[in-house]
């Protein structure tokens, strides 16, 4: 029997929707004019729903929980409208999981539960970040644009997605947030 078959359909929902409401909630926690940063946030939350799916049988309880996520995308809009709430319905996931896992695997559970959920966060916030802003200069013409282009490019790594510091104060806080909620 699979772990979601034991709880009620609400709860599996509740659980299932949270990956994507924490992918959102920061996704909005900074949002730049346009569309570039939105896209590719929730490009990164799919991607990073999709890879915690496909996990091995050490997180049985994680994967199919992202597993059901993916499989009710056509619940993500309703969804999206209430992720303003992530770090209470975090509060609520976690007590659900809390209650209805046995143990000995309870802990596990929960812990990479948790761990799943921060990494949803980090992709998420780390999709566009803070560096995203030169790409746009760099599209620039004149002389101002191409010195730019050259110092940023001197300056950055290709692993500047993956840096801490390309995330913004809002997403900062908003992991945060979330990582306060998790811990409580």
């Amino acid at each position: 029997m699979k772990f979601l078959d034991g709880l009620s359909p609400e709860d599996q929902k509740y659980l299932a929707s949270l990956p994507y409401k924490v992918g959102v909630y920061i996704s909005h926690a900074e949002d730049e004019e346009g569309e570039v940063d939105d896209e590719r946030e929730i490009s990164a939350l799919e991607a990073c729903i999709r890879a915690i799916a496909n996990l091995h049988d050490d997180q049985p309880v994680v994967a199919e929980i992202f597993e059901m996520t993916l499989n009710m995308q056509d619940h993500w809009p309703q969804w999206e409208a209430k992720s303003f709430n992530a770090p209470d319905d975090a509060r609520k996931a976690i007590a659900i999981l809390t209650a209805n896992t046995p143990e000995p695997s309870r802990e596990t559970a929960l812990k990479n539960f948790k761990q799943s959920l921060m990494e949803v966060a980090k992709t998420v916030a780390q999709a566009y970040g803070e560096f995203g802003q030169f790409e746009d200069d760099e599209k620039q013409t004149g002389i101002f644009a191409g010195l730019v282009g050259k110092i940023t490019q001197k300056l950055s790594t290709k692993n500047d997605a993956n840096n801490p510091m390309n995330i913004s104060a809002g997403e900062s806080n908003a992991i945060a947030e979330l990582r306060k909620a998790l811990r409580s």
